[in-house]
């Protein structure tokens, strides 16, 4: 009859195409054999089948009516974005200088047995300033800078963007649009993570004037302050110099100072070598010139560590925005993660460098959290393709197995150096006990014991986010083991009803998980952090305790800003966790407002590759014969 009729339609109205009345008078255009064309008026004559049968005519159809993909705008914002981290680099950014110089000899106004030699306020990785001679010369380092910023890559670049492409129809997206951010995120992380020391020391010279801490006015007369005005000495007798986190930052301060005064004085830094090198390690800085920034395997090992918070509050929103919003997404992601761990690690004294348990997992969580809450469009949970398929969900799961490999190494690199083989060997064990535990709640969880592999995904390295605290540091093997398996249940446990509880009731969908992945195993990470932390007290931190309950000396200075052992160090890591998620929820919200008045997609372009990408034709067709029973694809045939 020349028309397939379904639905009371024929196949070129459901492919776009207008087909005349059966009144209708036209001039048919028909081919013959030799290609020409003849015209013929009369009465309308049924065209002939345009395709063999109609899943041919969907494909033609949405090749037709292709979604919009990227707007002429968003490639403009896309290419702004990369033209302003290019002139950043251009401007401020030199390479760090190698080899390194020699660390230097005392010179005509170096006084070497009264140099206060005051702890850095910024992390450094074990070997940073490892200079013959230096007072850190017998540190060790467990690997090669190089070998962890390549494992780090691996994790940030490959792990996690993998890990995320579990979606049906947006693997990718996913992928390269993981990618994407996180390129954008590292380049600026770089820059942000110098400009937060920038910015402590003008804090830290603002205490000069008014510190924000009680002192006697016995103190104030043994430290040479007036009127709350401090004497800056930086070469003293060492039994003046007063310990305790408030001085210590009056200390550190003084070295700001003083390195403003070495950048203006090119004899001053001659004369005393030894203060200008701690005033450079102090200070986070590698030279003295006021407008540089330096770029080194450590800065960018820096940006990554940044990235990783961006990448998770990305895991949260993948298949619910453009592009162009990922970029909202990556340059305020960065700037509020800096300014948090400014707050927590800087101004409070937290310790979290062994993972970043709260600075980097909670803040990364909430921060997506709030964000989807006002940038999602509603009802996205709901979508037919907001699910993952057989091939899709065990790419996401290889990608879930390298980030179990390599985070060892990503807990580790920040560690003090006689700690960094039992940090690595305790995340190790606690990913051991969160692969088991996890899967286990997994299958009690689902009420028919079966294994779900969200949860297989997910709860596989939730060990590894509960152990990135400073319990990593002073955990025994047993202990580590419990930790991971805690945070393991823990992951499986939100997966199950938690996060059925955050779409059904609140409407706020988190598409990879990782709240369950991140969020509560940290929250599990922060609680063994507090934990750990109660009990230190004087003759431990003093080291009189060392050699019964761990078997390596930690360098509690380098470690503990808040070291009174009178429960100072668990209160700061007790008001951590509240402190992170309270900045992580504004700063999120503030985010998604902004990415939502940017753009926003439609409902029916969510959780689809083609709405961006060119897609081969079975896109369009596999997942949905996949859909369809037996008796269904029988009756078709």
């Amino acid at each position: 009859s020349g028309r397939a009729w379904r639905g009371g339609k024929s196949v070129g109205e459901r492919c776009g195409e207008p087909t005349p009345g059966p009144r209708a008078k036209m001039a048919m255009v028909k081919r013959n054999v030799n290609g020409n064309e003849d015209t013929i008026d009369g009465d309308y004559i049924p065209p002939a089948p345009l395709f063999a049968d109609l899943k041919a005519a969907k494909v033609y159809h949405d090749r037709i009516h292709r979604p919009p993909g990227l707007k002429f705008t968003d490639t403009m914002i896309l290419l702004a974005a990369q033209a302003f981290l290019l002139i950043l680099y251009g401007l401020f950014v030199i390479q760090d200088e190698v080899p390194k110089r020699p660390y230097p000899d005392p010179g005509v106004g170096d006084k070497p047995g009264m140099i206060d030699f005051v702890q850095p306020f910024k992390r450094y990785p074990p070997g940073f300033d490892n200079f013959f001679g230096s007072a850190r010369n017998d540190e060790f380092k467990l690997q090669e800078h190089y070998s962890s910023f390549m494992q780090i890559s691996y994790f940030v670049f490959l792990s996690l963007p993998w890990s995320f492409s579990f979606l049906r129809k947006f693997s990718y997206s996913s992928a390269t649009f993981a990618l994407f951010t996180a390129c954008v995120s590292i380049q600026f992380g770089i820059i942000m993570m110098q400009l937060v020391d920038r910015m402590h020391c003008i804090f830290l010279e603002g205490l000069l004037v008014s510190p924000d801490f009680e002192i006697s006015d016995g103190m104030l007369e043994r430290l040479n302050m007036r009127d709350f005005q401090y004497r800056c000495q930086v070469q003293r007798p060492l039994d003046e110099v007063e310990d305790g986190f408030g001085l210590r930052q009056l200390r550190q301060a003084c070295y700001c100072r003083e390195w403003t005064m070495l950048a203006n004085n090119a004899t001053r830094r001659e004369e005393t070598p030894l203060v200008a090198a701690h005033a450079l390690l102090v200070t986070g800085r590698r030279n003295f010139q006021t407008f540089s920034l330096s770029l080194s395997f450590m800065d960018i090992v820096d940006g990554l560590y940044s990235t990783v918070p961006t990448l998770i509050s990305f895991g949260v929103l993948v298949g619910k925005m453009a592009p162009v919003q990922n970029v909202v997404l990556a340059f305020m992601n960065v700037m509020a993660y800096a300014f948090n761990y400014w707050v927590c690690v800087y101004v409070m004294g937290t310790f979290d460098g062994t993972g970043g348990a709260v600075t980097t997992h909670i803040f990364g969580a909430f921060f997506g959290m709030a964000c989807t809450a006002v940038a999602s469009p509603k009802g996205a949970a709901h979508d037919p393709d907001c699910k993952g398929r057989y091939q899709s969900d065990i790419f996401s799961l290889f990608g879930s197995l390298m980030i179990w490999a390599y985070y060892p190494s990503y807990n580790s690199f920040y560690a003090p150096p006689a700690a960094q083989q039992a940090v690595a060997i305790n995340t190790y064990l606690a990913l051991l006990g969160s692969s088991i535990a996890g899967l286990t709640a997994s299958a009690i969880f689902s009420g028919h014991l079966k294994l779900n592999i969200f949860d297989a995904q997910r709860s596989s390295v939730a060990g590894g986010v509960a152990m990135g605290s400073v319990a990593n540091l002073i955990a025994q093997p047993w202990q580590a083991t419990l930790i991971g398996a805690l945070g393991g249940v823990m992951c499986s446990f939100s997966g199950h009803f938690i996060r059925v509880f955050c779409v059904q009731r609140l409407d706020v969908h988190d598409t990879v998980g990782v709240m369950s992945m991140h969020g509560w195993p940290g929250l599990v990470g922060w609680l063994a952090g507090i934990f750990f932390l109660l009990p230190l007290n004087n003759d431990f931190l003093s080291g009189d305790l060392q050699s019964k309950d761990l078997a390596y000396s930690l360098p509690w200075e380098n470690v503990l800003q808040n070291r009174k052992g009178t429960g100072d160090a668990a209160f700061v890591q007790l008001v951590s966790a509240p402190m992170t998620i309270s900045i992580a929820m504004v700063t999120g919200l503030v985010a998604g407002l902004v990415a939502k008045k940017i753009t926003v997609l439609d409902r029916k372009l969510l959780f689809k590759d083609s709405t961006f990408f060119d897609v081969p034709d079975d896109f369009h067709t596999n997942e949905d014969d996949s859909e369809q029973s037996d008796d269904e694809k029988e009756a078709a045939v």
